[in-house]
C-alpha cells in the first residue's frame, strides 16, 4: 500500500487550523467564541535583549569610582539616548558618556558594570482569519475552524497576511503584467500566472498584501523572501501553468477576503503553504479534507514529473507488478488516465499525489 501525500483544491470544506505561540504564554479567547482576522487570540512574553556596559573603560573612570557618576538609579525605565552614566574630563571641557541603546531599563549596577534590558512588547498572535475557536491549547494557542474554499500551493516565501483577492489577468498562462499593478493593488492579494524580478518589486513598490503565483524561476527565491507580504506559489519552480481548478476557484472568489499563509512546507507538521477563503455557514459544516489516504484505484491525482507534470487524472489500476519504464528505471506503477486528453499513461506511484 502507497501512501502519497495530498493536495486540497476544494471549493467548500470545513477547515480546521492551530494558531499556536512560538513559546508559552497566555491565551485570550474561549472555546466556541467566534473571532476575527485581527483578533488577538493569545499573548507572549518577548526575551528582550541586554546590554552590558564596563562603566570603568567607557567612562576611563578611576577603579571604584564609576558608580558616582550615574545618572539613573536602578530599576529607571529610560527612552532610546537618555543618560545613564556622564563623566565631565578636561576642566569640564568635555565630557564622556553612555546612553541608553534603546527603550529599556537599567536593571543594575555592579563593580561599576551596568546591566541594561531592552523593552520588548508582547508578541501578539492574531487569529489569522475569522472563524470558530473550536479548541483552546492551554499557554500555547487555539484550533481556529471555519467554513471555507482552500487552496494548498507547493512553496511558500514564509509569511502571512489577510486581504481580498484581486485578479489581474483571466489566463493563468499570461504573465503578470508590470503595469496592471498599481495603486489599486494596495492592499489586496494579487493573482498571477508567472512573475519576474520586476514583478515583486512592483508589488513591494504599490505595498500589495499578498502574491499568489502559478510558478515562479526559483533564482527568485531570495527576493521573495526579502519582501514584506507573502509569495505562494501553486504549481512550483519554472514555468508552469496553475491547474484550471486552483485557478477557477480563486477567480470564483475575485474581491473576496482570503488568508495566505506561505510558510514553507513542513513534513513533521504536515504544513502546506495555502490560501484559505472563509465563507459564510449555509447549513450544516461541510466534510473535513483528509491526509494520508492510501493510493487506490478511482483516486484522483495530479502528476508530478514531466513529461505530463501538473496534470490531473484518475487512477485506473495499479499496477500489481513492478513496472520497467524505457529509461531502465523498474518500480511500483499505476495507469492514469489524464482529464480532458482521452488517453492513459503509465507512471510510478511516487510520481503522483493524490488531488482533491
Amino acid at each position: 500500500m502507497y501512501v502519497p501525500t495530498t493536495t486540497h483544491v476544494s471549493p467548500l470544506a470545513t477547515i480546521r487550523r492551530e494558531r499556536l505561540l512560538p513559546r508559552p504564554g497566555y491565551v485570550l479567547v474561549s472555546d466556541g467564541e467566534r473571532v476575527d482576522a485581527t483578533t488577538v487570540v493569545a499573548k507572549a512574553e518577548v526575551t528582550g535583549r541586554h546590554y552590558f556596559f564596563d562603566l570603568v573603560q567607557r567612562l576611563d573612570a578611576p577603579l571604584g569610582q564609576a558608580e558616582r557618576f550615574l545618572r539613573v538609579q536602578p530599576g529607571t525605565a529610560m527612552e532610546k539616548g537618555e543618560l545613564i552614566a556622564l563623566r565631565p574630563t578636561a576642566f569640564g571641557l568635555s565630557k564622556k558618556m553612555v546612553r541608553a541603546p534603546s527603550k529599556g531599563t537599567m536593571v543594575e549596577v555592579k563593580d561599576g558594570k551596568v546591566l541594561f534590558a531592552v523593552t520588548h512588547p508582547d508578541y501578539e498572535l492574531k487569529a489569522g482569519f475569522p472563524g470558530m475557536v473550536s479548541s483552546v491549547n492551554a499557554d500555547w494557542g487555539v484550533i481556529l475552524e471555519t467554513p471555507g474554499a482552500l487552496v494548498q500551493g507547493a512553496w511558500g516565501s514564509g509569511r502571512q497576511e489577510y486581504g481580498a483577492l484581486k485578479m489581474l489577468i483571466n489566463d493563468p498562462a499570461q504573465p503578470l503584467p508590470t503595469e496592471l499593478l498599481d495603486s489599486s493593488c494596495a492592499g489586496a492579494i494579487v493573482v498571477g500566472g508567472n512573475a519576474d524580478d520586476q514583478i515583486l518589486r512592483r508589488a513591494e513598490t504599490v505595498k500589495v498584501r499578498g502574491l499568489i503565483l502559478g510558478s515562479m524561476s526559483a533564482s527568485l527565491i531570495r527576493i521573495a523572501r526579502s519582501l514584506s507580504f507573502p509569495v505562494l506559489v501553486v504549481e512550483g519552480f519554472g514555468k508552469q501553468i496553475m491547474s484550471s481548478h486552483a485557478w477557477t476557484l480563486l477567480a470564483d472568489h475575485n474581491g473576496r477576503e482570503a488568508f495566505v499563509d506561505a510558510r514553507p512546507p513542513d513534513r513533521w507538521e504536515s504544513r502546506r503553504p495555502e490560501v484559505i477563503i472563509p465563507l459564510p455557514p449555509s447549513g450544516g459544516m461541510p466534510p473535513v479534507p483528509s491526509d494520508g489516504q492510501p493510493l487506490t484505484e478511482s483516486k484522483r491525482v495530479r502528476l508530478l514529473r514531466a513529461p505530463h507534470a501538473g496534470a490531473i487524472g484518475t487512477v485506473q489500476h495499479i499496477l500489481p507488478r513492478t513496472h520497467v519504464f524505457p529509461c531502465g528505471l523498474q518500480c511500483h506503477a499505476a495507469r492514469v488516465e489524464i482529464e480532458g486528453q482521452d488517453e492513459e499513461v503509465i507512471v510510478p506511484v511516487a510520481n503522483l499525489e493524490i488531488f482533491e
